[in-house]
């Protein structure tokens, strides 16, 4: 039993996760009770006047904490107040755990996760909200009746307090001092000592009250431009230090902010420090989602523009611009000196869609720019007055499709040579000359023809763009002759397309593909055979129709029908041609479409 419980604490005290996770939440207790000391004690000394507090640093303290996510320590640093003289100690602890608990819900449930993550816009239902509750049910457990005489000042009071405490409670650690360089550390020293030296002068007593009010004012023009040249880190400084200076005045008596209303000053501060986190929540997102959009640009060659009715074009990044040879003309855009395309570039206010263009650098290799844009704001009369696109250089993809193209193209090729010389078509074809070499010598003839006229054109399918559909047609009507030199009266194959009709255009093979496939999988898998039907639907549409469908559950050694290298080819073609569009009966292919793209 002894050797049992030894190697059960071994097993615990030999866990990392273990010990990692007990001297984190002992990190969370000193860290509440250090930090709480000292705002339970200096509060009075910083924010201590004639007329009570001007903020409370507990609140601000213990929702900082809560807000970090060190839950422990907000609970360790609320229980300061049980140190104090009041005789609602137990109900004040209850008002912040209170606190502590909503705070957490609250950032949990807008997907702060607890985390540090700061957004000044959150500090308003946590200097307000959080604060009412924690009042409210501080009043009903010390007996009290909700909103009783002094709750708006002790409201005052903590709804500054979170304002000037938490946001530094919940930043403070590496991340934040990374933030806080030297430079801007340098300029609160010196705006630190050129505040008291202000705040010394509109204390005097024989400064008129005017002048004295416009000196006090300096500090939030100072806050404000912090909030917007740092940040949330600016802000966050900037209202902790501008509290502790008002604190300091406000217990040495300052005869301007006596001059206020009891709870007044501190609304009026609360409103202010509000102003600046939001000022620097709004300042950081800008930043960061222009981080975000520049990185974005750089990995995708994407280069954001806008245009404006007689001003022109606008670029996100002018020099992305240029690597892509482009540069404001006139009201729209050009291409640099030395760059060229045989194209014409789209007018900004007229984009449509998607437009590519092929360009060429003055190095040599050309380059594939994709534009697009849509129109932002227009006119009474519904022209466009504002665009809004991109152009993203799209010259690796449009090589990659390209090479997948070719790749595709020579699949196509090889499986149609590979469709030819098929051993059973092969020698179906030899035995069927050698048996007519002697009775019907032109009959054979005819067939070696065939035979010739066919292997050339599947090998030499590669050296054309296109074909007409009389040659595609008759190399239709070489493959049928031989394939029923072995399938016999088991192919009944009907070409009902008009012999006048003419067609250019076509991809190699492309039709010859779909018959051939359909005598392999219709003829070829039945005993009975199958009859095809070549016919043209509509101009443009050239239809392959079996009966009966072929079937797509049957396993065959030939490809399915239609084959899906062709479906993919002519897909992924620079300058699309055709399509292929199947007709299916239940779990079989009734018909497959060669559709020209017009």
């Amino acid at each position: 039993m002894g050797k049992r419980k030894c190697l059960i604490l071994n097993s615990m005290t030999k866990d990392p996760r273990r010990t990692s996770l007990i001297r984190t939440k002992v990190l969370e207790i000193v860290s509440g009770f250090l930090v709480g000391g000292v705002a339970w004690f200096l509060r009075d000394v910083f924010f201590g006047g004639a007329q009570g507090l001007l903020l409370d640093p507990m609140v601000g303290v213990v929702i900082g904490l809560a807000w970090r996510n060190w839950i422990l320590a907000a609970c360790v640093a609320s229980l300061f107040p049980f140190f104090g003289s009041s005789t609602n100690q137990f109900a004040e602890v209850g008002g912040l755990w209170m606190c502590v608990f909503i705070t957490v819900a609250l950032l949990r449930s807008v997907g702060e996760g607890g985390g540090i993550g700061l957004r000044g816009m959150i500090l308003l239902p946590l200097a307000t909200g959080v604060t009412l509750a924690g009042i409210l049910f501080t009043q009903m457990l010390g007996g009290a009746v909700p909103f009783a005489t002094g709750f708006g000042n002790r409201w005052a009071e903590q709804a500054l307090g979170v304002m000037a405490i938490s946001p530094l409670v919940a930043r403070i650690g590496s991340d934040f001092l990374s933030q806080l360089n030297r430079r801007l550390f340098m300029t609160w020293v010196v705006l630190t000592a050129l505040l008291m030296a202000v705040g010394s002068v509109a204390s005097d007593p024989s400064l008129e009250p005017g002048t004295a009010l416009a000196l006090e004012l300096l500090p939030v023009v100072i806050l404000f431009w912090q909030a917007m040249r740092f940040g949330c880190v600016g802000a966050t400084t900037a209202c902790f230090l501008l509290a502790i200076l008002s604190g300091l005045a406000w217990s040495d008596g300052n005869r301007i902010l006596l001059a206020f209303p009891e709870g007044i000053f501190s609304t009026i501060l609360t409103a202010i420090f509000g102003t600046a986190h939001g000022i620097g929540a709004l300042r950081d997102e800008r930043l960061e989602t222009n981080m975000w959009t520049s990185q974005a640009a750089q990995a995708y060659q994407v280069v954001f523009w806008r245009w404006q009715k007689g001003r022109g074009v606008d670029w996100g990044d002018p020099e992305r611009a240029t690597s892509v040879g482009l540069e404001r003309g006139g009201f729209g855009w050009r291409l640099c000196q030395g760059w060229s395309t045989d194209h014409k570039l789209p007018e900004p206010s007229r984009i449509e869609g998607r437009i590519t263009i092929k360009v060429e650098t003055p190095k040599g290799p050309c380059r594939w720019l994709e534009f697009s844009g849509s129109v932002y704001t227009q006119d009474s009369n519904q022209d466009p007055t504002t665009c809004l696109g991109v152009i993203v250089d799209v010259t690796s993809s449009h090589q990659a499709e390209e090479q997948r193209a070719k790749t595709l193209r020579r699949e196509g090729e090889l499986r149609a040579i590979r469709a030819q010389l098929q051993p059973h078509v092969v020698f179906n074809a030899l035995n069927r000359i050698a048996s007519l070499a002697m009775s019907e010598p032109e009959s054979a003839r005819d067939l070696i023809v065939r035979l010739s006229r066919l292997l050339r054109a599947s090998l030499m399918a590669g050296e054309k763009d296109s074909v007409s559909l009389s040659e595609e047609v008759s190399l239709i009507q070489d493959c049928v002759a031989l394939e029923g030199a072995g399938y016999g009266d088991r192919l009944k194959f009907h070409n009902e397309i008009p012999s006048d009709i003419e067609e250019k255009g076509l991809p190699p093979l492309a039709l010859l593909s779909l018959v051939n496939g359909a005598i392999r999988r219709g003829v070829g898998m039945r005993k009975k055979g199958a009859s095809i039907v070549l016919s043209m639907p509509q101009r443009g549409m050239f239809r392959v129709a079996v009966t009966p469908p072929v079937s797509t559950t049957e396993q065959s050694e030939f490809a399915p029908w239609p084959d899906p290298v062709w479906v993919e080819r002519l897909s992924v073609e620079t300058i699309r041609r055709a399509r292929i569009e199947v007709q299916r009966q239940g779990e079989a292919v009734a018909s497959a479409d060669l559709v020209m793209e017009r």
